[in-house]
């Protein structure tokens, strides 16, 4: 039961204006993390204040508020000058729903008050490892905002991906550091723990795969567990960011083998490390399997609406936004994931045979649908002059935003060529020309 539903109700609505104003940060991240190409220079310019346009701007006060100050700007800063998307206030919105959402998740009502830990446990592994007497507030705010640091990361790279096609190292590096250090302090509350098997399956296996009685431990749990709760955090960790960053590259390296071009990026690969970082490996392996679920439901859809809209439709799309999307409805849904999907998990180191075996089961896959592209007549192995890669989405990038004053003497100049190109205010602006 809720203490005080009225004060439950509060939070609620004080987080959800609290995101709204962290949504407005957050537009200026997605706009300015990708301009540079190293953490600390991205997250420099995102702290940095914006050049006013002109001694006196125009502004009003309701300006400075997010969502409607955002939307009265759509178009134009009368700051800056600098272009403001239609999209943003809506992503304003959006970031609020987020923190209520993760609120709630993290900190069900009946945890509210620092209720007994019980309802913490998940069923699977309660009492196996750790009995705690109470859950302090502290507890539970430190676990929120962990969990709300992953979403908000997320949050940036999913529209930096959805805008240029790439994952700039300024959003998942640091945030990989963070899921690091907080799942090593405990704060993040493992959702699984970092190893687990069904004793009794492998005990029924030994007679017919021998090599398995030399497996370390032929217990619940390997003993270590019980004995080092830092240790093991932080191998829940270690573990999920091999695991997360691993599987994407296995299919990397098997897709550029076999489709002879780039099949997933590498910012893929970093930010499935860096969610694995924070969640662990068995969540990050739901969550990499949940996301082409998603994507095609979202695919199948987009088709339609384009069919009977009648414009053209693009069949390449970024992969990086349906793995997030699929990591935050895995982490708000995990207690109800996970006593479904538990029993998938028991077969202890029969999951590596498994996982050799899908990897050799996804080449096969590739080679049939290859050769069934040959038979109905399509090259499945087009030139490689016609292969986009990331890199050639940095350089096309970094071309549309060169300064062409950059490394120029301030000057005054003929302005019929700026005129031409349509850069005459700019350049006046930028040279101070009265």
């Amino acid at each position: 039961m809720i203490p005080d539903p009225t004060i439950y109700l509060a939070v609620c609505v004080g987080l959800f204006l609290l995101g709204l104003f962290a949504g407005r940060f957050l537009n200026r991240a997605i706009l300015r993390i990708p301009q540079h190409f190293d953490v600390a220079p991205a997250w420099k310019s995102v702290f940095a204040n914006e050049k006013r346009l002109g001694k006196y701007p125009q502004t009003r006060w309701y300006y400075c508020l997010p969502v409607i100050g955002t939307a009265s700007m759509t178009g134009r800063s009368p700051y800056s000058g600098r272009r403001i998307l239609a999209r943003e206030p809506w992503l304003e919105l959006l970031n609020g729903c987020l923190f209520v959402m993760a609120f709630v998740c993290t900190i069900p009502p009946e945890l509210w008050g620092a209720m007994q830990a019980d309802c913490l446990r998940t069923p699977l592994w309660a009492g196996e490892i750790y009995r705690w007497n109470t859950v302090s507030n502290l507890f539970l705010w430190s676990r929120y905002f962990y969990f709300l640091f992953l979403v908000e990361a997320l949050f940036i790279a999913t529209f930096i991906d959805f805008d240029l096609w790439i994952i700039p190292d300024g959003v998942t590096f640091p945030a990989m550091v963070v899921g690091f250090v907080g799942q090593t302090l405990g704060v993040g509350y493992f959702l699984a723990p970092v190893w687990f098997q069904d004793p009794n399956l492998l005990q029924s296996l030994i007679p017919l795969i021998p090599v398995l009685e030399w497996w370390p431990t032929q217990n619940y749990f390997p003993e270590w567990i019980k004995y080092h709760p830092f240790l093991h955090c932080f191998s829940i960790s270690a573990v999920g960011f091999l695991v997360g960053g691993g599987i994407v590259w296995a299919v990397r390296i098997i897709g550029g083998l076999v489709l002879r071009r780039e099949a997933m990026g590498f910012g893929d690969v970093i930010l499935m490390a860096m969610i694995g970082s924070f969640v662990g490996w068995q969540a990050v392996v739901v969550a990499f399997f949940l996301a082409p679920v998603i994507a095609l439901i979202i695919f199948v859809v987009m088709l339609v609406v384009n069919l009977f809209s009648k414009q053209e439709f693009t069949w390449a799309m970024p992969y990086g936004p349906y793995l997030s999307l699929a990591t935050i409805i895995v982490l708000f849904c995990w207690k109800y994931f996970w006593p479904a999907i538990d029993r998938i998990f028991m077969p202890g180191p029969l999951l590596l045979v498994f996982a050799f075996a899908m990897l050799i089961m996804l080449a096969f896959s590739l080679f049939v649908i290859q050769g069934l592209k040959w038979l109905v007549g399509i090259d499945p192995w087009p030139g490689d002059d016609l292969t986009w890669r990331s890199a050639d989405q940095l350089h096309h990038y970094s071309g549309e935003t060169v300064d062409p004053n950059h490394g120029s003497w301030k000057r005054s100049s003929w302005p019929g060529t700026e005129s031409g190109r349509g850069q005459l205010n700019e350049h006046r602006w930028r040279n101070d020309c009265q």
